[in-house]
């Protein structure tokens, strides 16, 4: 057994060193023949291969070479990076009579890369690695990624050979929200059928993340904003780094708290915490966010690449969480002993999160906001820009998010998640959340013309009618019913 083991995880390190090496363009893969040949200029390559520098080499002489040779010759043809070997893949003469083609499954390692530009999926042995891939827009997610995550995660629900999903971020974001300003322009041109259905299969989403049996595990390195923490906050795991930036900012926005943020930010944490979160579009770090509960570990993100390096050993063992959490536990370290280049103070929802809960306790918004201004004046730096960020926000959308968490606060997610798909539908023809696009992400003049623009000029009345059924209601393939013992 040991002996097969040190074959393996030789066979595995033969097949990434070709991988990173055809990746930067170090060494080229073509197919003579029967043969598959190798070329390189590189003399760290040329060690590792056994190749002669400058020539060509044929690979023969040991099997599990020209297996993951194949295989990498294979990915580059599946990526159209060579264009003779796809030619010739698709003439299936040739492929019968490749004499290597019984090698080309159940490699453990396969290393494939598919899917669309924006998301990019890749399987390595027993887990499956989600990429979002708009690193120029933050990772903003469009259409074509709400439905192409949920085609694949709706495949790996139940995959008997899928051990786990790993989901991570191009760049310096995991993921900074939905894509509004295209949301908002194709629902005032007239696409209000297609901009609900999206809305509700990012919805559909968020429940199958929540409630899917194969673990889910979100690398949330860098900006994870709205729709960001809609598909990370639900799943099993949430790694957190020094560079996480966690917020809900669309009280801001004129919007309220979707994507079953209702939820999560009165179940995965203190009640008083999420509403002073949702009301304020407070923005939070990793520490921090591992300390509340939001996140499950803190790792630093420089212990990214061997975290998913371990994580991707796993084999197709079947769906067992603990074993994913033990060796998350191995890497992650306690986020209040970790020392980093830089240190960010201590956020207010654990500096002051007392005097927080003190205060979003308070029956209304007017009396939050009320005390926070008192509490202010007596020169509390907290409670200062906590009013600031509510004065600031669409009184609309402050006064329907808090009536939807303390709902939200005694509902099942499935429950969550349709109040939230009736309170968009008023929203999508209201004032505010145009307004809030205009003011602050397409003009970005910072100053919002809200309607009623005073807390006091939104009654009850005006706030109930958010939360009336609408003619179409959100439905779910699935059930939530093992969401309550997870969170």
């Amino acid at each position: 057994e040991r002996e097969r083991r040190r074959r393996e995880d030789k066979r595995v390190a033969f097949g990434r060193v070709m991988y990173k090496a055809c990746e930067k363009a170090l060494l080229t893969i073509t197919r003579r023949g029967a043969d598959v040949v190798l070329k390189t200029q590189n003399a760290r390559v040329c060690s590792f291969l056994s190749l002669e520098r400058g020539g060509g080499a044929t690979l023969g002489t040991r099997r599990h070479q020209q297996v993951l040779a194949f295989k990498c010759f294979a990915s580059s043809s599946a990526s159209g990076e060579d264009e003779q070997v796809e030619k010739n893949q698709k003439n299936k003469t040739q492929q019968q009579d490749f004499k290597w083609k019984r090698m080309t499954g159940g490699i453990p390692d396969a290393m494939k890369v598919s899917g669309e530009d924006s998301i990019l999926a890749k399987d390595k042995g027993g887990v499956r690695i989600l990429t979002l891939n708009r690193p120029k827009a933050l990772n903003a997610l469009n259409q074509t990624m709400i439905y192409t995550l949920y085609d694949y995660c709706k495949k790996w629900e139940d995959a008997a050979m899928v051990s786990a999903v790993f989901v991570k971020g191009e760049g310096k974001a995991f993921c900074a929200g939905g894509d509004v300003k295209a949301v908002t322009k194709r629902y005032k041109n007239g696409e209000k059928k297609e901009v609900l259905h999206f809305f509700k299969r990012e919805y559909q989403l968020n429940q199958l993340i929540a409630t899917m049996r194969t673990p889910y595990v979100a690398f949330m390195d860098g900006v994870t904003m709205g729709g960001g923490a809609g598909i990370s906050a639900h799943g099993h795991f949430r790694i957190a780094t020094e560079n996480t930036l966690f917020a809900m900012p669309e009280c801001g926005l004129g919007l309220f708290t979707d994507v079953g943020a209702t939820h999560f930010l009165t179940h995965l944490i203190r009640y008083e915490l999420g509403l002073f979160m949702a009301l304020t579009g407070a923005r939070i770090r990793g520490r921090d966010l591992t300390e509340i509960g939001i996140a499950t570990h803190f790792v630093p993100s420089f212990k990214l690449p061997l975290l998913e390096e371990r994580l991707s050993d796993i084999r197709w063992g079947g769906r067992d969480a603990e074993i994913i959490s033990n060796l998350i536990e191995d890497i992650a370290e306690p986020h209040g002993d970790v020392e980093l280049s830089e240190k960010t103070p201590t956020h207010p929802i654990v500096a002051h999160r007392s005097e927080i809960i003190e205060v979003f306790m308070l029956e209304t918004v007017e009396e939050i906001k009320e005390e926070l201004r008192k509490r202010a004046e007596k020169g509390s730096a907290w409670s200062q820009d906590a009013y600031n960020a509510i004065d600031r926000s669409s009184p609309t959308s402050l006064k329907v998010t808090f009536e939807a968490l303390k709902r939200a606060s005694t509902m099942s997610l499935n429950d969550s998640l349709q109040m939230e798909y009736r309170m968009l539908h008023r929203f999508m023809e209201g004032n505010d959340f145009y307004e809030g696009v205009r003011a602050i992400l397409l003009d970005k003049d910072n100053a919002p013309v809200w309607k009623p623009d005073t807390l006091e000029s939104v009654t009850k009345e005006m706030v109930a009618e958010y939360f009336a059924p609408v003619e179409e209601e959100l439905l779910f393939s699935s059930d939530s019913s093992n969401v309550k013992s997870r969170l």
